[in-house]
Formats: C-alpha cells, structure tokens, sequence
C-alpha cells in the first residue's frame, strides 16, 4: 500500500470514528453519570453484576465458598466486578499517558490522528471515572472505613504504581528515540490486544439478565468505546511504518524489553490472587471466616487460575482468537519482530493461548 492511499484510508477512519463518538456521548451522556444514576438505586446492592463463571479462580466450586452466607457471596460478585473493572482500569491509565506520545509523529503527516487520540484518551478518562465510583462504593458497603480502596496490580508496566506512573511516562518520551516507528506499532498492538481479551466478556455482561440496568449499562457503552478502539489499535498498528517519517528500529534486545512491558511474565497470575489476597484479609464482609479457610481457599484458587489461564474461555474463542490473529499478522512490524513476538507471549502460557491462532510464513 502507498503512503499517500494509506494517509486517505486512516484519515477517512478517523473522522468517522470521531463523529461515532461525538454521536454516543451526545446521546447517552458518560459512564460516569451512567454509574452515579445507577447507584443512586438502592436495588443496585440486590444484583449481580456480572455472570459466575467468569471467575477464572472458581472459588465458586470451594466448600468454602460454598458455605459463605448469601451476602458475602453477593458481595464476592459485586468485587469480582470491582477487580476485573479495575484492571481495565489500570490498563486505560496506562493508555491516558501513552497514546499522545505514541502519535506525536503524526503532528506532521496526519493531525487527524493526533485529534482522534485526544478524544479517545478523554474516553478513558471516563472510563476510569466511572469504573472508580464503582470501586468506592463497592469500598465503602464492603471494607472498614480505615482501608484503602482496593484496586488490582496493573495487568502491564510494573506493579508498584509510583514506579508505574514513572515508567510509562519514560516509555512515552523514550519510545520514538528508542524503536522508531515500531513503538507506535507494538504500542497499538498491544493495546488491542489487552481490549481484544476483556471485549467477549462486556459482551456478556451487557447482556446479563441478572444484572442491574446500570451495570449493563455501563457494559454496553464500554464495549462501543472500546470497539472502536480496538479498530484504531488495528488502523495504526498496521499503517504506522507505512505513513510515519521515523523508520522501523530491529532492535531486539530493545523490542523484547518493551514487549516483556506490555506482557509481564507470570502477572496473570498474579494480580486476581493477590486482589482476592487482600479481600480475605481486610473486607469486613468476610471476617467471621477463618484464617485456615480462608488459606484454603486461596489454595483452591490459585491452583485453578493456573490451570484455566494456559487456554482461552470459551467466550473468548470466537472473538480474541481471530482478533488477535488478525492486528499480530497485518501489524506494520518487520517478519522478524513479528516472530520474535510471538516467541516472547509464547513463554507465558497466559498469553501463548491468546496468539495461538497467529501464523507467520517462512524466511
């Protein structure tokens, strides 16, 4: 494809993508205010809020769980909502930060670009907004006054967040200098990677019956953010080495460093565990359970995690697979960076099932 034919198809994407959201908020308003109508219901607290089998610990299927009283295992739904929100969440700061820098080239070739990540970084920030109101309230019924607020380790970057805000921003400035255009490349890569992950799950919770409105609500608009970020994610993923003055960086020691960023080993694993961790041990709705009960249940979980993370879910497989599939093949990377991608998510089990459908060809 021509720069000058790649330029038309990106700037016609964008403006249509702006429009579809000036469209949306004008006509529904913010998650945020979605969510403060929503808890402004009392009924809210009598829901579930999304469908039990997410849970990829299945602690549902413990006799410790088993044994829990009908509102702690109300309230294990509401913070299982709380922790998978706050990991997107945790993933959508990470965007706030990075997506003004991972188009700075285009100031020159394509503003439109510049435009388009504006508003969608406005977006996120609702997101976070709203997904935060949540997580408050969910705080305030559940916890001790004197806690803080529990939100999930970072699905990327590092887990300490001071550490965090420093890294992104360093990768933000450094990224252009350091891997040329492929940063804005692996940056949309993996962004619609990480969307492409949670988008079959908001599906279903849009859609879930036993749902409060406003939590399917929130679902809903969520998912048509998202969905037309994950078709920027794939635009600029595949154009940006074609349309960006900044030639493609092969540094491999440099690219996996940034991939191993995007997708850190074992943290799969380890964010669910530790937020659950800490809702043992701290939420004033469990503290009639026992300590050994508890360690028990734990035990059960991670065990489970392990084994169910090495696969998708089965709502995940018509939609991630080929997604995934489709922005790793047609991304502006090199052959070779592309095969080291693959190499490097192929060492977490947690991440080799989510590319598991890419193939690359020879030579």
């Amino acid at each position: 494809m021509s720069a000058q034919s790649a330029a038309q198809e990106l700037r016609e994407y964008c403006e249509l993508s702006l429009r579809h959201s000036y469209d949306q908020y004008e006509k529904h308003g913010t998650l945020h205010e979605k969510a403060a109508e929503g808890f402004r219901d009392p009924t809210i607290w009598d829901h579930r809020w999304i469908p039990d089998e997410f849970d990829v610990t299945e602690a549902r299927l413990h006799p410790v769980h088993e044994a829990f009283s009908p509102t702690q295992k109300l309230a294990w739904n509401h913070l299982e909502w709380c922790m998978e929100y706050s990991a997107v969440a945790q993933g959508e700061r990470q965007i706030v930060v990075l997506n003004n820098y991972a188009v700075a080239s285009y100031r020159h070739t394509l503003d439109c670009v510049v435009e388009l990540e504006r508003r969608e970084s406005y977006e996120e920030t609702d997101h976070i907004a709203c997904f935060k109101m949540v997580i408050e309230a969910c705080h305030t019924r559940y916890f001790p006054a004197d806690t803080d607020p529990l939100w999930s380790v970072p699905a990327s970057g590092l887990t300490n967040p001071t550490l965090n805000r420093a890294m992104r921003k360093a990768m933000g400035i450094l990224g252009e200098y350091l891997l040329g255009s492929n940063f804005p490349t692996l940056f949309f890569l993996a962004r619609g990677m990480k969307t492409h992950g949670f988008k079959p799950f908001e599906n279903a919770i849009a859609r879930y019956g036993e749902g409060h409105k406003a939590t399917r609500m929130i679902a809903y608009l969520h998912r048509l953010d998202e969905s037309r970020h994950m078709a920027t994610s794939l635009n600029l993923a595949r154009l940006s080495t074609t349309l960006l003055d900044a030639l493609p960086k092969d540094n491999r020691l440099l690219f996996e460093m940034a991939v191993n960023a995007c997708f850190p080993t074992g943290r799969s694993h380890y964010y669910p565990i530790s937020y659950w961790r800490k809702v043992l041990d701290t939420a004033a709705v469990y503290e009639d359970v026992p300590t050994h009960a508890k360690a028990e249940l734990l035990r059960h979980m991670e065990a489970r995690l392990t084994a169910n993370i090495s696969h998708l879910h089965q709502v995940q497989i018509p939609i991630t697979r080929q997604a995934n599939k489709r922005i790793v093949e047609e991304s502006g990377l090199s052959l070779p960076m592309k095969r080291l991608f693959v190499e490097i998510l192929r060492r977490d089990p947690a991440y080799a099932c989510t590319i598991d459908a890419v193939e690359l060809p020879e030579g």
